[in-house]
C-alpha cells in the first residue's frame, strides 16, 4: 500500500482529504462571495449581490435550479409543482418577484363542496367545518384557539425568549394536545393540521417550535386557510419559474452540478470545493438545510451551539402526488376536489388543475409517518395506495388517469426533505439566537433561519436579503 493510500484510510487522512484533493485543481480566481445552494434563498442573494458590485459565485450540487421548488409541463397549458407552489396573505416578496419576472397568478380552485372521511364513510361538506358533532368541533377550536393565542404572544426575532421557553421545548405538541382536551375526534383533527404544515408527527417536535412556527406563519388558522390565507394563489407555469427568473439574472456565476464536501475558513478568506476543485472567497453563504450541512466537512471545526443545531436537526417527510385526469371530473358532482380523511394513507387531497386546460389534477400530500410508511412500499404499490384511495372518494372515474407523478425530497441528499427542518427537543430554547448568526465569514441563509414565514417560499427569498444585506 502506497504511504498517501494508507493516509487516507486512518483518522488523520480523513481530517486531511480536503487538503490533498484540492491540490489537484485550483481555481486561482478569487470571489468577493461564495454561495453554496441555488435555491431561491441562494439565487435572491446572488441577484442582490451582483447587481452591488460583488463578484459572486453560486455552487449548486443538484443539475437544476430552484431548490425545493421544481416545476414540470405536462402537456398544453398544464403543468406540476413538484415541490413548493403556493403564495397567499403576507407573501409580498414573492408576489413581487411574480410581478417583475411577468408570472401570473391564478387562485387556488375552491368552488363546490369537500368530502371528509372517517371509519370508511364519505360526508359532503361545504365549507371547511369537519362533520365531527358538536362536543368535537368545540374542543377542537378552544384548542386551536389556545394555541394561537400563545403562538401571538411570542416574539417573532426572538421565540426562545419567551416565559418557559425551556419547559416548553422539552414538551411535544402531542404531549400539549393530549393534556389539553380528552376529545379523542378532536386530538385527531389537531395533530392531522398539525402535520400537514410541520411534516413531523406532533409526538416528534416540541410545543415551543410549533409555536414558533405558527407565530412564523401569522396562526395556525392562516397556515391552513385558502382564501386570504397562505393557500390562496398559485403561479402559471409553477413556482419554479421564479427561480429560473432570479437564474437568469446571474446565469453566468451559477455552477451546477457542484457539490461542496468542505470548508476551509480562516481570518483571511473561506476556501471550499470537493475532490474536483475548490475555490477562495472573501465571504460564504450556505442555504442549504442544517441536515445536508453536516455532511460538509468544516476546518476549523464550527463553534459547537452551530454544531448541536446542524447535528439536531430532522428535516419533514412529505410525499406529493399529482394525478392527471382527462377532465376534472369531480366537478360535476359539484366537488372542489378537496377532501381530509381522520384514518387513511391519503389524508389530504386537492384540485390542482390549471386553469386553460382541459385536463383535472388531484394532489396529495402526505406527510410525517404516512409519509415514512409509504416510502417503505414500492413505487408501484404507493400508486395503487394511492388510488384506491381516490376511489373511495370520488368513485370508479379516480382509477384510471392519464399519468401519475409522485415525488419526495426526503430521497433527495442534497435537500432531505420539506418543507422544513426541526430541532431535537431542547435544542432550540437553548441554541435558537445562533441559527442565522455569522460564523465568521460564514453566513446562513434558507427558509429554516428566517423569522417570518419560515418554511415557505417567502421565508426562502427573505433570509436571502438579510443575508445579502449582512454583506452589502
Amino acid at each position: 500500500m502506497k504511504r498517501k493510500d494508507f493516509i487516507k484510510l486512518t483518522s488523520l487522512g480523513i481530517l486531511a482529504t480536503p487538503f490533498l484533493s484540492y491540490t489537484k485543481s485550483i481555481e486561482r480566481e478569487w470571489y468577493d462571495v461564495a454561495i453554496i445552494g441555488a435555491g431561491l434563498s441562494g439565487l435572491t442573494a446572488a441577484r442582490m449581490l451582483h447587481e452591488g458590485g460583488k463578484k459572486i459565485i453560486v455552487l449548486e450540487a443538484q443539475d437544476r435550479v430552484g431548490g425545493r421548488t421544481w416545476s414540470q409541463p405536462i402537456g398544453q397549458n398544464s403543468f406540476i409543482d413538484i415541490g413548493g407552489q403556493w403564495i397567499g396573505k403576507g407573501h409580498e416578496r414573492m408576489y413581487q418577484l411574480a410581478a417583475e419576472a411577468g408570472i401570473k397568478t391564478f387562485p387556488t380552485y375552491t368552488t363546490g363542496k369537500s368530502i371528509f372521511r372517517q371509519e370508511g364513510e364519505n360526508k359532503i361538506i361545504k365549507g371547511s367545518t369537519p362533520p365531527l358533532g358538536l362536543w368535537s368541533l368545540l374542543a377542537s377550536q378552544k384548542m386551536v384557539n389556545r394555541f394561537d393565542y400563545a403562538a401571538s404572544k411570542m416574539s417573532l426575532d426572538a421565540p426562545w425568549s419567551y416565559p418557559d421557553a425551556a419547559v416548553m421545548d422539552q414538551l411535544s405538541l402531542g404531549e400539549w394536545i393530549d393534556q389539553t382536551t380528552v376529545n379523542q375526534k378532536a386530538r385527531m383533527l389537531m395533530k392531522l393540521a398539525a402535520e400537514g404544515e410541520l411534516c413531523m408527527p406532533a409526538e416528534n417536535i416540541s410545543l415551543l417550535q410549533a409555536l414558533s412556527a405558527a407565530k412564523a406563519t401569522g396562526s395556525l388558522k392562516q397556515a391552513e386557510k385558502v382564501e386570504g390565507g397562505a393557500l390562496q394563489d398559485r403561479m402559471y407555469g409553477g413556482a419554479q419559474g421564479i427561480s429560473k427568473f432570479l437564474y437568469e439574472k446571474v446565469k453566468g456565476s451559477v455552477k451546477l452540478n457542484c457539490p461542496v464536501t468542505f470548508v476551509n475558513h480562516s481570518q483571511e478568506y473561506v476556501q471550499v470545493g470537493n475532490n474536483d476543485f475548490s475555490i477562495r472567497a472573501k465571504q460564504l453563504i450556505i442555504t442549504a438545510p442544517f441536515s445536508v450541512v453536516k455532511n460538509i466537512s468544516f476546518t476549523p471545526e464550527l463553534p459547537i451551539e452551530k454544531q448541536l443545531l446542524i447535528k439536531s436537526m430532522t428535516m419533514g417527510k412529505v410525499i406529493k402526488c399529482h394525478v392527471v385526469y382527462s377532465n376534472p371530473f369531480w366537478r360535476e358532482e359539484e366537488l372542489n376536489g378537496s377532501s381530509t380523511t381522520l384514518d387513511e394513507n391519503v389524508e389530504l387531497t386537492v384540485d390542482n388543475s390549471v386553469p386553460g386546460s382541459e385536463q383535472g389534477i388531484l394532489t396529495s400530500l402526505i406527510h410525517a409517518n404516512r409519509a415514512e410508511a409509504l416510502l417503505k412500499f414500492s413505487a408501484e404499490d404507493r400508486k395503487k395506495i394511492v388510488l384506491d384511495s381516490y376511489v373511495n372518494l370520488f368513485g370508479e372515474s379516480a382509477r384510471t388517469p392519464l399519468d401519475y407523478h409522485e415525488y419526495s425530497f426526503t430521497e433527495n441528499p442534497w435537500i432531505g426533505g420539506a418543507y422544513s427542518g426541526h430541532y431535537a427537543n431542547g435544542i432550540f430554547s437553548k441554541y435558537g439566537a445562533h441559527i442565522g448568526k455569522p460564523t465568521g465569514r460564514i453566513h446562513w441563509a434558507g427558509t429554516e433561519t428566517s423569522h417570518l414565514f419560515k418554511g415557505f417560499m417567502e421565508g426562502a427569498v427573505l433570509s436571502g436579503e438579510r443575508v445579502a444585506r449582512e454583506m452589502i
